[in-house]
Parts: C-alpha cells; structure tokens; sequence
C-alpha cells in the first residue's frame, strides 16, 4: 500500500532580538503618549464633575434667596467679633444641608461640597494658607469651633446642626473674625452674619439680593478654602485661599456666581480685593468691564 507523507508546516523564523526589542520600544513609547492624555483626560472629567458641583450648590443659593425674601445665605451665624473662640461657627455649608437644598457628608464620596480634586490638606480655622499652594486646595470641616489656629469640629444640635460637613470651595464673604474691624453692609457676596459691633459701631446683617448691580458677574463660591480675604486672591500669593485645581493657563478655579451659573477663573485672572499693598487702580481694572468680580457693587466699593 502506497502512503503518502503530509508534508511537514514550513516553520515561521523566530522573533529575532532586534525585532523584540523594537516592538517593545514602540509599546513604551504609545504608552508614554497615551499615559499624558489619560491623565489629562481625568483631571478634566474630574474639573466637570467640580462644575457639577459648584452649579448644584449655585442653585441650592438661589433657591435658599428664594425662601428667604432675597436675602443671602450667610458665610458663618455669629455673636460677637470673636466668634468661634469657645462659640460654634455653623457655616454655610451645613446651612444649605440643614435647611434640605443639598444633602453634604464628611467624606470625599458623594459629597457636593467636595471638590474631586482637592488635596488631603486639612484647613485651619484661621485659614492662613502661606506660601504652599497645595494648602489653599484643602477642605475644611463644619461646625467647628475656634481654639487658636486649631478648628475643633463639633455638632450644635439645638440649632440642627447634627452632622459634620467637610467642604473644599471658598465662599465670597465679608469676614473679619477675631477682631474689631469696619463694617460695610452688602460689601462682598456674603458676610459673618451677627459680627460686631465693628469699629464703626456697625453689626453684619445678611445681604440682600437687590445689592448685586452685575449677579452674573459677581463670584459667590469658588474651588478653595474657607471664606474671605480677597487681598490675595491669585495664584501664587501668599494666603491665597483660591485653590486654582485644574487644567488651564496658570491653573483653574471653578467658581458659582450670584446668578447659579458657573464659570473657570485663571489664577492671574482671579479678581482681588482692596487691602495691603493693592493699587485701587488695578483692583478697579480686575473688578470691572463685565469681567469676574468679588465685589457686590464695584462702582460704589472702588469708584467709576
């Protein structure tokens, strides 16, 4: 009987070491292109769900004037001109989660007053950031009390306050916590309602909506930390409480406006307040011409 051989597969060469070393050169570098773009990718889902955030809580505000016959959530409820030294701050976080507009945590996860990329930096009550611009990009716990620059969180359940609030954005307040200072009504977005008697014999009421010449204009809360000092608003200087977080020129804060809508601020463009060695000529220039501005009416707080 005749048999016949299968003829035997022609063997395919080997991957020579040249050939090896090529392909793993070309996977490194698709890794290093797509890798930067990964990253640049999350952080901007991670600066749309901040926007998420802040538009949330820009609607929680109007909807708060809306309840409250226009008048503004304050930034703290206090007594005195050295509230929070032994005496609860409740702020305005726990504010719009006690009176039901929003539903905070003190976790990161699901919690509308935190910031997805904020730093685990914890704030001090003072809200001295220095020099480091990680500090201004921390969160703050409420209630708290003061106890030097220590914050001491506590509950105040007598006033509904049974849980605490871990809150990563800054509020645009009049806020002059820890000694006798002057007192201008409806000044900036909001204010420590209750301070004082100022140096003026003045005490701090809530701001009325009818305050706003520009509401659209006027920034409410922003990426950062506690409330305050306007001075140092931009990136770089020294106790900036604006935390400049994402992607763009110079760095990026999100920030809600009088309005509800939302809007990024660069860190060179970030309006500031009168106050240390600012020139009232560039604050004016900062503050005007449709631009962001802290100020609730520019033209009577800085002239035209």
């Amino acid at each position: 009987m005749l048999r016949f051989s299968r003829p035997s597969p022609a063997r395919r060469p080997a991957f020579t070491l040249i050939e090896l070393l090529v392909v793993i050169a070309v996977i490194a570098l698709l890794v290093g292109i797509l890798l930067p773009a990964l990253g640049q990718a999350r952080k901007a889902s991670k600066a749309v769900a901040c926007s998420a955030n802040l538009r949330g809580i820009g609607q929680g505000l109007v909807l708060y004037n809306n309840d409250h016959k226009e008048a503004i959530i304050p930034s703290y409820n206090m007594t005195g001109i050295n509230g929070g030294a032994g005496v609860p701050l409740d702020g305005w976080g726990p504010i719009l989660d006690r009176d039901g507009y929003m539903t905070g945590t003190d976790t990161k996860g699901g919690n509308p007053f935190y910031c997805p990329e904020t730093f685990d930096v914890a704030g001090v009550a003072s809200g001295q950031t220095g020099s480091d611009p990680n500090n201004p990009k921390g969160w703050l716990d409420w209630p708290f009390e003061r106890q030097g620059n220590a914050n001491v969180t506590v509950l105040i359940p007598e006033r509904g306050f049974d849980k605490i609030i871990r809150v990563s954005y800054w509020i645009n307040a009049d806020n002059p916590i820890g000694g006798a200072a002057t007192v201008t009504p409806d000044l900036f977005y909001t204010g420590s309602v209750g301070y004082g008697p100022g140096n003026n014999g003045v005490f701090m009421r809530q701001t009325k909506l009818n305050a706003f010449v520009r509401p659209a204009s006027l920034i409410a809360i922003a990426d950062g930390l506690y409330a305050g000092r306007q001075r140092d608003n931009q990136i770089g200087m020294t106790n900036s409480r604006i935390g400049f977080r994402h992607p763009g020129k110079g760095g990026l804060a999100n920030a809600a406006f009088g309005d509800g809508h939302v809007a990024g601020i660069g860190g060179k463009e970030f309006p500031r307040g009168l106050g240390g060695n600012n020139v009232v000529e560039e604050v004016r220039a900062e503050n005007s011409n449709g631009k962001p501005s802290v100020y609730a009416n520019p033209e009577r707080t800085l002239g035209p």
